[in-house]
């Protein structure tokens, strides 16, 4: 028995290989066990549990050498999405996303951002099927002049050191003094922590400016040829009058055009990480 697992929430099971690849090839990476997640959740019509055991068996044998377990219960979606890491031992979680997708159905973006706003461990967004591992071996984050910057660090070390992804560091180039001068604090501090696991990492300067600077980052990634990009949410209590009505940054991320799966990080002083 793995001591902590990887999620993978099969909210829609027209998304079962897009989840399931992604989640298979990150069990493996962390050598941590991999748990097949479904919710028979009443509000967004789902068929009920009987009827998808079948389905999670098949998905069982078909990925004898991860060994996946499932778990079908009816209940609430986001209270047991709450509380992946204290009942399922859950490190890391990947969902489903279609932007296409009907209002009332658990893949649409803002759903997906809605169940998982208070998880305390990672989340991979996921559109497509993982056709080739080896797009995980360029893996993008950006850091910029907020402190919570800095939480990217660590699963940004998990890929480089277990997957030995090269790593690529996003940045706007800052005129105002005092955001370069809080923003270069943080690359100090990505120096020291990097350097002491013997991880390194290629930086990317952009140009511009944004409302939504992080859909400027995610096409940096995709044009650069990474393969994911590791994001931190917006905390409900920084967010401005603007955000409220047209909504955060993460809302237009994690539909990007480019497919490129979005590892989101919720700023929590409780965050779940591995045991390594």
């Amino acid at each position: 028995m793995k001591d902590q697992f990887v999620i993978a929430y099969l909210s829609d099971l027209s998304m079962n290989q897009a989840v399931v690849s992604h989640a298979c090839h990150l069990a493996r990476m962390l050598n941590k066990g991999l748990i097949l997640l479904y919710i028979e959740d009443k509000r967004f019509h789902l068929p009920p549990v009987n009827e998808v055991e079948k389905t999670l068996l098949q998905i069982e044998a078909a990925h004898p050498d991860v060994h996946p377990a499932h778990v079908a219960i009816k209940a609430d979606s986001k209270e047991i999405i709450d509380a992946l890491p204290t009942l399922l031992n859950g490190v890391i979680a990947v969902a489903g996303v279609n932007p296409r997708a009907p209002l009332g159905s658990p893949t649409r973006p803002r759903q997906v951002l809605k169940l998982f706003s208070q998880c305390k461990i990672a989340y991979l967004t996921v559109q497509a099927p993982l056709t080739d591992p080896a797009a995980y071996n360029s893996v993008a984050f950006s850091i910029d002049f907020n402190k919570e910057s800095k939480e990217k660090l660590i699963w940004a070390s998990y890929f480089a050191r277990f997957n030995h992804s090269q790593l690529s560091m996003i940045h706007f180039q800052y005129s105002d003094s005092g955001l370069h001068y809080k923003w270069h604090n943080n690359i100090l501090f990505m120096d020291k922590f990097f350097a002491g696991l013997n991880v390194s990492y290629n930086a990317i300067p952009i140009n511009g400016k944004s409302v939504y600077p992080e859909t400027a980052v995610c096409r940096a990634a995709a044009e650069s040829g990474c393969g994911l990009l590791i994001s931190v949410t917006t905390d409900s209590r920084n967010r401005d009058v603007l955000e409220w009505f047209a909504g955060v940054q993460e809302d237009r991320t994690i539909r990007n055009p480019h497919l490129l799966p979005v590892l989101f990080i919720n700023p929590r002083n409780d965050i779940y990480v591995l045991c390594d």
